[in-house]
């Protein structure tokens, strides 16, 4: 049966978009510089931990595990708001369970996805057939967001916010009408439907580790 997990672990690593137009060394430190500030602020206080250099990197421990993936879209939908110079991904590991197998597991995830530089996203909860599942949920929420152009991405970030399709075309200078042409060429509905799937297996599937 399903249970509710105690809790999860999120382990982030920021990287420079693989194939990304060219930039100057002063505008990768000066976005990372960026990202740095987005996550010390953008969670709240004493949650995120940041781990040694290199690079910006570190982890964010979740009483609730189904706040995971929620809380990783936020991150990246704000890192990709609007267009800059240097585009970043965040790589991304979930761990379920207590502290220590949060910890394990999102480590673990980290180092299957440094040896799969196309893929950004892994969750492992310790149940086997979960995390078959979370696998290929996992692939797809990389594949959507891998075809996602800068204006895709500012029309994503401000409808996550609530606004309206007439709003986001007021924020941005466009026509409604291609605030929603963006949303749908982004197939945002469906990466929805997946992001909660992936969501709700991740937190009602966790076994300790023999």
């Amino acid at each position: 049966m399903s249970l509710e997990s105690p809790g999860a672990v999120l382990r982030l690593e920021v990287r420079p978009v693989v194939g990304a137009r060219p930039a100057s060394s002063d505008q990768i430190d000066a976005r990372l510089a960026e990202a740095k500030r987005l996550l010390e602020t953008g969670v709240a206080p004493g949650r995120w931990e940041p781990e040694a250099p290199p690079g910006v990197r570190g982890r964010i421990r979740f009483e609730r595990a189904a706040d995971a993936f929620p809380m990783l879209h936020d991150l990246r939908s704000a890192l990709r708001a609007d267009p800059s110079p240097v585009a970043l991904d965040l790589v991304a590991g979930l761990g379920a369970g207590d502290e220590a197998e949060g910890l394990r597991r999102s480590a673990d995830a980290v180092r299957v996805l440094g040896q799969k530089r196309r893929q950004l996203t892994r969750a492992v909860t310790g149940d086997t057939d979960a995390d078959v599942v979370l696998s290929a949920l996992c692939r797809m929420l990389d594949n959507l967001i891998g075809g996602w152009t800068d204006a895709q991405w500012q029309a994503v970030h401000r409808r996550d916010r609530g606004l309206t399709l007439q709003q986001i075309g007021e924020e941005l200078g466009i026509a409604y009408q291609n605030v929603s042409k963006r949303l749908i060429a982004a197939r945002y509905s469906l990466y929805q439907d997946v992001l909660g799937a992936a969501s709700l297996v991740f937190s009602k599937n966790t076994r300790p580790r023999l």
